[in-house]
């Protein structure tokens, strides 16, 4: 069930949505509108079952909201939460046919209440409205809804399974619960859940499956009868059956939790499901994650300093087979500790990713001196599904480095420039002849060399170099500005403000506002 609520205040709004468990009721979509106008325009696209609305709003009131949504979705329920008493709001509220009126200060258990006898409405209707064969698929889902929830929904669980035309299971039916997880948008739910259901059906069990979002199927499988078969073997052939059915490409995983006895266990099952879901990110793509398969680390992987900076060093020796190495050693060692958070994992692969733009962004390569580097290396990263991706992906960043790194080590020109100017970037006197003096080659020599090396003049290259190093002082702030621009190699302050605000778009006092305020 969907459900629009539209509040003016966002506290409110925010703490509605906040601390209202949805589940139970059926609801699995919420939208929020800021106002009566809002709530008509995002009604028209979200088509709500339920409208919980204030009554008191600015450009649009709730009533006249109520009124036009009613006009797109005419079965739409409707709930009015108010603080003023007023008799014709009360009046248009029963013409609409309101299912409630909850009064502000708004009171959880009246709202829950309120929610639960809409949704109850909403579920009897479509019921009337639906064939057996129809209603079945939702009521299931509904089922498969209620075990995902911590609190056991007995009373929810009784009413709901004999419309399944099964009774309620025992306390002693093996169950257990598995999430398959797909690694972009489910473009078939129902097709896709029917297939995982009927395999179910063959290996002897209840399935009782639901949509999670877009890429995510939670199934519950609940023994049909004891038999002579181990539970365990009966999900190994579920298994068997589904895995040459699921497409290979773009890739999933499926996780199975612990079995359990009974229903009132299943939401440990679930829960184990979740998390073997995560050891699936150290798995390769089209793998089923079951403990029962290996034994898993139970501790996670911490990355040291000591162990960070033989990376760095690697990389600062220019040795990429010892780096390629590393990386490799890293990724195997990581896969033996499936219980490290993901998130943490991804923190590492970033952390090092910093490392190699730190190396290339040293050696004046263009790629890696783009401030929006890490950026867009973050948002990629963040979008790997599993630790291979992430390997991938740091491979291919090293790849280019290492490159680089040896189309120009011939070429010793550049480095010696790059070096002379690190050591002699204060020097406000510093010349292209004092340079080409120092590397012993002409001056137009020299200039194309750097150029075609690194595609910026000498000129530019010794303006940026001066100008990061003013970023870093500029932190201080009991440096004065002319200060700082004697100590990068500018005796005048308002050209180095000018050559400052060139290269990075602000003013020397705007960027130690920027470090300040951060």
């Amino acid at each position: 069930m969907k459900l629009l609520l539209a509040e003016d205040e966002q506290l409110i709004r925010q703490g509605i949505v906040m601390k209202t468990d949805w589940q139970p009721y059926g609801i699995n979509e919420v939208m929020q509108a800021e106002d009566g106008l809002d709530a008509v325009r995002i009604a028209e696209r979200f088509r709500p079952d339920i409208l919980l609305t204030d009554i008191r709003m600015p450009r649009m009131d709730g009533i006249e909201a109520a009124r036009r949504i009613r006009t797109i979705c005419p079965k739409v329920r409707i709930i009015f939460m108010s603080g003023y008493s007023d008799k014709e709001y009360l009046k248009a509220a029963i013409t609409l046919q309101a299912v409630h009126y909850v009064e502000k200060p708004i009171h959880p258990i009246e709202l829950s209440e309120a929610i639960r006898i809409a949704s109850d409405m909403i579920r009897k209707e479509r019921q009337l409205d639906m064939g057996e064969a129809e209603s079945l698929p939702l009521i299931k889902r509904e089922i498969a809804a209620l075990l995902c929830a911590p609190e056991f929904q007995a009373g929810k669980l009784a009413r709901l399974f004999p419309l399944t035309g099964l009774p309620l299971p025992g306390g002693s039916d093996g169950c257990a619960s598995a999430i398959l997880k797909w690694h972009q948008t489910i473009e078939q739910p129902a097709g896709l859940l029917k297939m995982l259901e009927s395999a179910a059906r063959a290996a002897e069990f209840h399935a009782f499956g639901m949509l999670k979002d877009d890429v995510h199927i939670v199934l519950h499988l609940i023994s049909l009868s004891e038999g002579d078969v181990r539970l365990e073997d009966r999900l190994a052939r579920w298994i068997d059956a589904i895995t040459p059915r699921l497409p290979q490409g773009p890739g999933f995983h499926l996780a199975i939790g612990q079995t359990v006895q009974g229903l009132e266990q299943l939401y440990a099952s679930y829960l184990s499901a979740v998390i073997q879901l995560q050891h699936g990110f150290y798995e390769p793509p089209n793998t089923v994650v079951w403990r029962k398969q290996r034994p898993f680390a139970t501790d996670a992987f911490v990355l040291d300093d000591e162990r960070s900076r033989a990376f760095a060093l690697l990389l600062q020796q220019e040795s990429p087979d010892q780096a390629r190495l590393w990386l490799a050693d890293l990724t195997r060692t990581l896969r033996n500790y499936p219980d490290t958070q993901v998130a943490y994992t991804k923190g590492i692969y970033l952390q090092l990713y910093q490392t190699v733009q730190l190396v290339g962004k040293e050696n004046g390569i263009p790629a890696f001196k783009q401030e929006t580097a890490v950026g867009v290396f973050a948002s990629r990263l963040y979008a790997c599904q599993t630790l291979g991706d992430l390997h991938r992906m740091l491979s291919d960043e090293l790849d280019a480095l290492f490159d680089y790194l040896e189309a120009r080590k011939g070429n010793a020109i550049i480095r010696h420039v790059t070096q002379y100017i690190e050591r002699n970037y204060r020097n406000r006197q510093l010349s292209l002849t004092e340079i080409s003096e120092y590397v012993g080659v002409t001056i137009p020599h020299l200039c194309f060399v750097f150029k075609e090396g690194t595609g910026m003049t000498i000129k530019h290259y010794l303006s940026e170099y001066r100008i990061d190093r003013a970023k870093e002082l500029l932190a201080n702030k009991d440096l004065k500005l002319f200060d700082i621009a004697l100590q990068v190699g500018y005796g005048d302050g308002e050209y180095f403000s000018k050559i400052f605000k060139k290269v990075t778009g602000l003013q020397p006092s705007e960027f130690r506002k920027r470090v300040a305020d951060v």
